[in-house]
């Protein structure tokens, strides 16, 4: 990348800027002007293609070394974070976040605590993130509103967590597997989303696989079916693709999903004309969606989507071997984070966003991968004869482990994205991971498993 730079600082001198402000938006601009002036043209849409797994050439963490330790912090980079600390405070902070992230949330739960009154702002700032974070990946809405309202708080947001706890904290949830292994049939929305059958008070629906939603979601017309009652009369919101969403916290008695069954399900009532697939630009009409199994409820299942055989398997959890051969790979920290290693050693952190149509990149990923990038084209057909272009900076080919596992992403597009999370992330892996082959999903062991055909 070095090279492109100073070839681009050759050919367009008024244009000289630095490399570290490559991450903005407007330097993204000057990079496209700076690569060849032909654009690189793509008719198909990204692709993420999964390997044989290959430990004998699966990279090792590299060493990597931070100006602060807030900038080891953003990257999630724990270990360097805790040499680069300061301060004793900032040191907790790494030790609560660093337990919490490899599934020791009982060790991180006592120690955060510790620090909720730091002197420190910014560890107080963080560590009361982290305790929130915790007590919502745990499904403890009592202890979080208890907290939220015991804690000096500026006004707090509608679409967060500590917003929906005092409508939860009264509630008690389970979950029963009546069968080890529950299959499902598999059917994908238009966008490639996983769609399962479920049962909403016994009434039967079809709702998305969305491991991007922090929970539950149902139209208005399938509560109102299902006899899915609002608790209480206050509006809350919650944030999607297109903005702000208004909806009213609700109770599912019974939420089934093949044999499995969760019984006093949180969940989020919206609007009908909220909860549809919208594609203005092709003159199809909207496409309704009944709903969305969040990830409250994908964290407590072994799921795996498989699409060869088209089929949505759900097992009981169980304890799986962690070791160098399967290491931790997916952490939860307002919102579920997969992390892959480039050739380099890198580790590139990425939302596991089911929901979403495509993968795309953010700059992270191309400057900790070293991976090439050119300014891109891409030309849609849309409905009616219809094109639609969209120029951009693109990643032709990137390989990228994820474990032993080598991924080949395709003609990935970059973007700059802010993610509800206190560290900066690389990118998304979307719907499109894992098409063809199988996804597996096992928050109790903290896996991500990818296979291809």
């Amino acid at each position: 990348m070095a090279e492109q730079w100073n070839q681009c600082a050759e050919r367009y001198p008024e244009k000289r800027i630095k490399p570290s402000l490559a991450m903005g938006a407007v330097a993204l601009l000057l990079l496209a002007a700076c690569v060849p002036p032909r654009p690189l043209v793509i008719t198909a849409r990204p692709a993420i293609k999964a390997d044989h797994p290959d430990e004998r050439h699966a990279p090792r963490p590299a060493i990597r070394f931070y100006g602060t330790y807030w900038d080891a912090l953003a990257d999630a980079n724990l270990q360097a974070a805790w040499i680069a600390a300061e301060s004793s405070e900032q040191r907790t902070l790494a030790d609560a976040i660093d337990a919490f992230m490899n599934g020791r949330d009982t060790e991180a739960d006592s120690t955060v605590r510790t620090i909720l009154g730091a002197k420190d702002s910014q560890v107080r700032s963080a560590a009361r993130i982290t305790y929130g974070a915790i007590l919502s990946s745990e499904g403890d809405w009592a202890r979080l509103a208890t907290y939220v309202a015991s804690a000096d708080r500026e006004k707090r947001d509608a679409a967060g967590v500590e917003s929906w706890a005092p409508a939860f904290k009264n509630v008690s949830t389970s979950i029963a597997f009546a069968d080890t292994i529950s299959e499902l049939p598999l059917t994908r929305s238009v966008t490639g989303v996983a769609i399962i059958p479920v049962s909403v008070n016994g009434v039967k629906r079809h709702f998305w696989l969305d491991t991007g939603t922090s929970i539950t979601i149902l139209t208005n017309s399938v509560a109102d079916a299902a006899n899915v009652v609002g608790l209480g009369t206050d509006t809350l919101e919650m944030v999607s693709a297109v903005g702000r969403v208004s909806t009213r916290s609700a109770i599912v008695r019974s939420l089934k999903l093949g044999h499995v069954t969760v019984t006093n399900a949180p969940a989020m009532i919206v609007s009908d004309l909220e909860l549809q697939i919208r594609e203005s630009e092709s003159g199809m009409p909207p496409v309704p969606i009944d709903g969305v199994i969040g990830f409250d409820v994908i964290r407590k299942l072994d799921l795996t989507i498989d699409d060869e055989d088209g089929q949505v398997i759900i097992r009981k959890p169980s304890l799986r071997t962690i070791d160098d051969s399967h290491p931790r790979n997916l952490a939860w920290f307002g919102v579920p984070i997969a992390t892959l290693l480039s050739k380099n050693g890198s580790a590139i952190h990425l939302l596991l966003d089911t929901g979403a149509g495509e993968t795309f990149g953010t700059p992270g990923m191309a400057r900790k991968s070293g991976a090439h990038w050119r300014a891109a084209e891409r030309r849609t057909i849309r409905g009616f004869g219809g094109t639609k272009v969209e120029t951009g900076i693109v990643i032709p080919e990137v390989k990228l482990f994820l474990g032993t596992t080598p991924l080949s992403f395709e003609r990935i597009f970059l973007y700059e994205a802010n993610y509800p999370t206190i560290f900066k992330l690389d990118g998304t892996l979307g719907a499109d991971v894992g098409r063809g082959g199988t996804v597996r999903i096992d928050m109790t062991n903290g896996r991500l498993d990818i296979s291809g055909k």
